[in-house]
């Protein structure tokens, strides 16, 4: 969701992007995980940036006047991100030439489920925006085209039909993709890929389900007990290279 006004005087090169993290729960999920998560960005993107790298047409997200992303000019992300969907994807293999791209269904919002939790997390990121310090608010950029169907003036409430539409039309990845080589299904819980003789398969896609935070750090402890299983059936002891 994203903001003019109420940002930092930040640049590119003095931020990490995600300057600012939270996880929480929405209600919607089991008593033990959090389902949510938003991600705080106070830096002045410009035009670029939302076409290039968050693949967003700003012509329809922002209006044809978008001044905001100039680069002299402030704004702000809240990014809501649902971290435990129940939607399911699929990747097809469209041939047996292993040069042929496959065909990838991403399948988002797939499980109604899903857009409610959507929903709920973007309340989240608008009541963080409301309860702003200081005498600047941020000011929520609300497409227009979908401000004028369902009838949304500045500073009104946001349904959550209006909120819905948004998710639908202008919802993109983290890039946390995981589970295409589920343990059970195409890996044995020692990762061996079933049916095919020394092949291996050691990153987020043998998880049984997502983790519910960042696949950064479950990633790299995947590959370390790979390293280990491997080292172990091979008769090598890791202290030999790590001084463990």
């Amino acid at each position: 969701m994203a903001y003019t006004g109420g940002a930092c005087p930040c640049s590119l090169i003095a931020s990490s992007l995600y300057d600012g993290i939270a996880f929480f729960s929405t209600g919607l999920g089991d008593e033990y995980s959090h389902d949510g998560q938003i991600g705080f960005l106070p830096v002045g993107f410009d035009k670029a940036f939302f076409e290039n790298q968050l693949n967003a047409d700003t012509s329809r997200l922002f209006g044809k006047d978008a001044a905001h992303l100039a680069p002299d000019r402030e704004n702000m992300i809240l990014l809501a991100n649902p971290v435990l969907p129940h939607s399911e994807g699929e990747i097809v293999l469209e041939s047996a030439d292993p040069m042929t791209p496959p065909s990838i269904h991403m399948n988002y919002f797939g499980d109604p489920y899903d857009l409610k939790v959507m929903v709920a997390v973007m309340r989240k990121a608008l009541a963080i925006a409301e309860s702003w310090p200081g005498p600047r608010k941020p000011v929520l950029q609300v497409p227009p085209d979908l401000a004028r169907k369902h009838g949304y003036k500045p500073g009104e409430p946001l349904s959550d039909a209006l909120l819905e539409n948004m998710a639908l039309h202008f919802c993109t990845t983290v890039y946390h993709l995981t589970c295409t080589c589920r343990i059970g299904d195409v890996v044995d819980p020692r990762l061996k890929v079933l049916g095919v003789e020394n092949l291996r398969v050691a990153d987020a896609s043998i998880m049984p389900e997502i983790v519910s935070g960042n696949t950064n750090a479950a990633s790299i402890m995947i590959g370390e007990k790979a390293a280990e299983m491997i080292a172990r059936d091979h008769g090598v002891r890791l202290k030999q290279f790590v001084g463990a």
